[in-house]
């Protein structure tokens, strides 16, 4: 356990040899941003939902940090979760728009943004991580840096004649369909992505196309021996929480 100066405290664990912090602030509920703020980042309404889905249920807490491949020693933090160039981006966003409170919770422990493995060498300062991972403006600057650093690129990357790929009418425009999109990127990074598009287009039928080839995937998944991301598929598939309005 470590205590700060004003009492709070942070309790770790350790995994592989090494201190990790498994998160208590969850992506739903009172102390973390509503959907509301997701849409504020620029967002449209089925994106929000999908991307609420994906962290609700296949990310992390705001407040956890890990240090597991592929980042090596390096900490992984966040939601979705971050790690590397985009943990060091979030952190610098979060410092610009609430120094103050970045001064608090990290810059009085000397913390450098370039020496992330001191976070695996040093408790007290992954407990700080953890702990800044509990404030508003932290979990924004996360929040941020994911859609810009990592969903806008991703979705940029799949578009086909300059038409985005979750344009109305498009081959993932329903909340369900950029859920299993997001979900992609997050267990298989962009080569998953691509292998999701492609199944789409090779039966483009809106507006469930992106439906099935996640139908298509969850089973190669299941034949491939990932049965447990095969049944994450299948519960994005299958959740009322993603129904379209009616």
């Amino acid at each position: 356990m470590v205590t700060f100066p004003d009492g709070a405290r942070i309790v770790l664990g350790h995994e592989g040899g090494r201190p990790i912090h498994r998160g208590t602030v969850a992506v739903r509920g009172p102390c973390a941003p509503s959907r509301e703020e997701l849409m504020g980042l620029g967002l449209t309404e089925p994106q929000a939902r999908g991307l609420d889905f994906v962290l609700a249920w296949f990310g992390r807490p705001f407040d956890s940090v890990t240090s597991e491949p592929p980042s090596g020693a390096e900490p992984r933090w966040g939601a979705w979760p971050l790690s590397g160039p985009t943990l060091i981006t979030a952190l610098a966003h979060w410092k610009q728009h609430e120094p103050e409170a970045f001064d608090a919770r990290l810059g009085q422990l000397g913390f450098e943004a370039s020496a992330l493995a001191l976070f695996a060498e040093d408790p007290r300062l992954l407990a700080a991580l953890a702990r800044a991972g509990r404030e508003h403006g932290a979990q924004r600057a996360q929040l941020e840096t994911l859609v810009t650093h990592v969903l806008r690129p991703m979705l940029d990357s799949c578009a086909q004649s300059e038409t985005a790929v979750d344009a109305p009418g498009g081959l993932f425009a329903s909340a369900r369909a950029l859920a299993l999109l997001f979900h992609s990127e997050l267990r298989f990074s962009r080569r998953g992505v691509t292998r999701l598009v492609t199944l789409a287009r090779e039966r483009p039928e809106p507006p469930v196309a992106g439906e099935h080839a996640g139908e298509r995937l969850a089973e190669d998944l299941r034949a491939t021996g990932r049965s447990r991301e095969a049944s994450e598929v299948w519960r994005i598939l299958t959740s009322p929480e993603l129904a379209d309005p009616s």
